[in-house]
């Protein structure tokens, strides 16, 4: 046989662009790939719930669980910067996604958003902090914003100690050396750690007791 109709879209082909078919006389199938593999799709789609059904329930047969953790952990840093990419890529499918969440289950997002800051009062409040500054930094400052990370190096430096009043048992706050109502920076060069009350107590005066602690040290 050099040649076979497709018996879908009617277009002669070589046997090569038809899956064997044993059974058959020529020992292939009535239609050829093309328009088997279309064949498929438009059967997922026409029974998209039964397969998402199928599919999970196969995922979550132990031997594919086992098999999926496994290749989450040793390929962790492969999948995490996929996903990164991704997200980079995706900001307006994945806000779109968001969005229609929200809309569909709002009672369950807000209940769930609500316990999460009952139980996590500490991280709530010093979101609130950080929310409040990169606010104030945006309207009056512009430039680089500290990191996290930069803030924890620099108490570090100081051994996690207030600068104005010593006190190391006390969680630190980020303090604008010049405010930025004043026109101060939101970089880390314009940092010092305080505790609550010092910081309150400083409020909005330019006060830098990191030459304090320098002046100490000579």
């Amino acid at each position: 046989m050099s040649s076979k109709k497709c018996k879908r879209c009617g277009v002669e082909k070589g046997p090569s662009e038809f899956y064997a078919a044993p059974r058959n006389l020529d020992g292939r199938m009535g239609k050829c790939k093309l328009c088997v593999k279309s064949s498929v799709r438009e059967n997922r789609r026409k029974h998209s719930e039964q397969y998402a059904q199928y599919e999970k329930s196969r995922a979550n047969l132990s031997h594919r669980i086992e098999a999926r953790l496994k290749y989450q952990k040793e390929y962790k840093e492969r999948i995490l910067e996929y996903k990164r990419r991704w997200a980079a890529n995706n900001g307006e499918s994945i806000a779109s996604s968001r969005r229609g969440y929200y809309e569909h289950n709002r009672e369950e997002v807000i209940s769930r958003s609500k316990k999460w800051a009952q139980e996590n009062a500490e991280k709530v409040k010093i979101a609130k902090i950080n929310n409040g500054r990169k606010r104030r930094a945006a309207k009056n400052a512009g430039g680089e914003h500290f990191t996290a990370e930069e803030f924890d190096a620099l108490c570090s430096v100081y051994g996690y100690a207030c600068l104005c009043c010593g006190v190391t048992d006390r969680r630190l706050e980020a303090d604008h050396v010049v405010p930025l109502t004043k026109g101060g920076y939101d970089d880390i060069g314009n940092i010092q750690p305080l505790c609550g009350e010092c910081n309150r107590r400083k409020f909005t005066a330019i006060t830098d007791y990191r030459r304090k602690v320098v002046a100490q040290s000579v």
